[in-house]
């Protein structure tokens, strides 16, 4: 590998290359420290810290990459003697570098003190700070070879930290079906960049793969586009390559849940942008049509998914593939809307789906982070049996709060304001005449399935926070043991919470921000949207203004809160236990996650297929029950239907070839030779 040289022709011509290298050569210290503490046995906070340190490094330049208008190259050399190694920061990968910074940053200073709740050991030490470094190359990589390099170090660095330093058959199962379908995704990914690359004249640079690109048959497009939809959406976790997001995810320790959910999964999407958007071009209807219904059902049936969980974390994991389709949603409205010239429509569906990301990024890390905080406190993370939390962890309540709502999409929130933006570029694409009708009406389905995810969204996060925090303790054992979260978790944690209040409140500044990246994106916008007071320059739907709404709502709470004091004054208020017919309530009275979730079961039967088991126990020789016990579950119609089928026929042709594979040096000889002679026949 020879040496390169590093260039930044705009804007931080100083500055950006130091910060670029010197996180890199952070994180790789924190590498060797983390080994040598996994070694001794300790938990790596030293590690954590150095961890931290880089991440606010990356967080520095994520922000002179988004806000400079020049660029930061570096070439590392060569290897193999043809696979150029390059990297290249522009604004889209300011974006994504930049949450990376933040979502890292949160989570290392959580886990300085969460980790002395998790085992470690030299591998996992070192994963962690790899795991970031890997993310960083992917966000910058210029060329193939260099992409799928940082992306095989992301996939391998984070099933290390899914598995585990002492990993149950949980764990394992969870790291294996990681590692399969992250493999599914790189070998989708290589073929595409393997045609695109022959057809640049072997060229691995993505400068020039978008030459290439625009003179490939359209039959050899649709393929690659095809192959990069299915790679980026099953790291995304896309349905219906979701499968191993919802059970990977919650094994992980919260910190690392948080950098999946919050950001690695984020790479999916960047991929889709850079290579999808930017390297393809314009493409047909269907490109757009495809993504739109992807993130539809990616949105609907992982709310509904999520809905139905009675584990915090995976309740948070299906969540982060609704959200994903949310982002898909206004990434397929952009692609529709540029093949068919709406520019400045377009501009308002890929800023929708960049501030999305952004946006999911704060509110899903905040919410591992305080879904880890419960897990220490209570040693359970199971919400039939949690409950009455807000007592003991009343700070951690709060913050997990801000998150639950964000997510949700209440305003003033920075969830509701790119939803809003989803919506503009769904609705303007539902109501241009240039569109052929059978794609509006897609376009306002879509519409109808982010509303419906939207009201499902709410009442999830209703059940995570009620469930987790309020009412009495649902079990004996997490009202004894409970206790309040350490102070690196409530810091990781107040950090997210107010970002996720302030881009809401500067949601015009921040989306704004975002129209000239869209713009370059898309080829340019002759009229770019005022994105938030929102969308002031096309008004499909409307506009909001964030900072004014929440002066709204803060006048509305005080002036409650005035009248209930002054009529507080004039009465005398009595304090009593809740009239339960005489009896003293009880946590046995309460709902359960299970009986809140039941109507929308219920309601969507046909969709989740739900499955319920009653046993009961007699007295001996009565008919009178001695105990009854229910459980109820939902059927995953991806996972049953079509990968458990494949898999069958995959274990299936795996003994086939087995039984091929006899270990007789003569079998051997006459394959070669069968071989040779179908090489020779081939060649005439």
């Amino acid at each position: 590998m020879t040496a390169g040289g590093i260039s930044d022709p705009g804007l931080g011509a100083a500055l950006g290359p130091w910060l670029w290298t010197g996180a890199l050569l952070v994180l790789a210290v924190a590498v060797v420290i983390g080994a040598v503490e996994g070694m001794s046995g300790r938990a790596p906070r030293a590690s954590m810290r150095l961890s931290a340190l880089g991440t606010l490094l990356i967080a520095a330049f994520g922000t002179l990459c988004l806000s400079g208008p020049g660029e930061v190259t570096a070439s590392l050399g060569t290897a193999l003697g043809f696979a150029t190694i390059d990297v290249r920061y522009d604004a889209l990968s300011g974006v994504f570098v930049l949450i990376l910074g933040i979502v890292g940053l949160a989570a290392s200073v959580a886990a300085i003190d969460g980790l002395s709740h998790e085992p470690s050991s030299a591998l996992t030490g070192m994963a962690y700070p790899v795991f970031i470094l890997s993310m960083v190359l992917v966000f910058g990589s210029a060329s193939g070879f260099a992409f799928l390099l940082a992306w095989e170090l992301m996939a391998l660095s984070s099933a290390v930290l899914v598995i585990g330093a002492r990993p149950s058959v949980e764990h394992l199962r969870s790291g294996y079906l990681y590692i399969a379908f992250t493999h599914l995704a790189t070998a989708a990914l290589v073929i595409a960049f393997a045609i695109l690359w022959t057809q640049g004249a072997g060229d691995p640079r993505f400068s020039s793969w978008a030459a290439a690109a625009a003179a490939l048959p359209p039959g050899a497009r649709d393929l690659v586009f095809g192959l990069l939809v299915v790679g980026f959406g099953t790291k995304a976790g896309a349905m219906p390559f979701h499968v191993w997001l919802p059970r990977a995810h919650p094994v992980a320790p919260s910190h690392v849940s948080a950098l999946m959910s919050g950001v690695m999964i984020k790479t999916g999407i960047y991929g889709l942008i850079r290579l999808g958007l930017e390297v393809m071009g314009p493409g047909p209807d269907w490109w757009g049509v495809l993504l739109i219904v992807i993130g539809s059902a990616s949105a609907v049936m992982g709310i509904l998914y999520a809905l139905m969980e009675h584990d915090l974390k995976r309740l948070l994991a299906f969540s982060s593939i609704e959200n994903i389709g949310i982002i898909l949603l206004g990434l397929g409205a952009a692609v529709v809307l540029r093949a068919h010239g709406l520019a400045s429509l377009a501009a308002v569906g890929l800023v929708a789906a960049l501030f999305h990301s952004v946006n999911h990024a704060l509110f899903k890390g905040l919410l591992f982070l305080g879904a880890g905080a419960v897990q220490h406190a209570s040693g359970d993370r199971n919400l039939n049996r949690l409950g009455g939390l807000i007592r003991v962890m009343p700070r951690a309540a709060l913050l997990f709060g801000v998150g639950a709502a964000a997510i949700s999409g209440l305003p003033p929130l920075n969830g509701f304001a790119s939803e809003w933006l989803t919506f503009e570029s769904l609705i303007g694409l539902g109501g241009s005449t240039s569109i052929p009708p059978l794609v509006r009406s897609i376009g306002l389905l879509a519409v109808g399935a982010l509303a419906l995810t939207a009201a499902l969204s709410l009442a999830a996060f209703v059940k995570a926070t009620g469930m987790t925090f309020l009412a009495l303790p649902r079990s004996a054992r997490v009202a004894a043991t409970a206790h309040d979260a350490a102070r690196g978790e409530l810091a990781g944690m107040g950090l997210l919470a107010v970002l996720c209040v302030g881009m809401g409140l500067a949601a015009g500044a921040a989306s704004g921000g975002l129209t000239t990246l869209a713009g370059s994106l898309l080829g340019g916008v002759t009229e770019p949207p005022t994105a938030v007071t929102i969308g002031a320059a096309t008004r499909p739907a409307g506009s909001v203004a964030p900072l004014l709404l929440a002066v709204a709502l803060l006048g509305v709470a005080g002036a409650a809160g005035l009248a209930s004091a002054a009529g507080g004054r004039r009465r005398i208020v009595r304090r009593v236990a809740t009239w339960t017919c005489g009896i003293l309530p009880d946590a046995v009275m309460e709902y359960t996650a299970t009986s809140y979730a039941k109507p929308i079961r219920l309601f969507f039967r046909r969709v989740l297929l739900p499955e319920r088991t009653v046993v009961t126990e007699y007295h001996p020789g009565s008919p009178v029950p001695h105990s009854m016990r229910y459980q109820g579950t939902v059927t995953h119609v991806f996972e049953s239907h079509l990968f458990r089928p494949l898999h069958r026929v995959a274990i299936r042709g795996a003994q086939l070839v087995r039984r091929l594979q006899g270990g007789s040096l003569q079998l051997y000889l006459a394959y070669a030779l069968g071989a040779l002679v179908l090489l020779l026949v081939v060649a005439r």
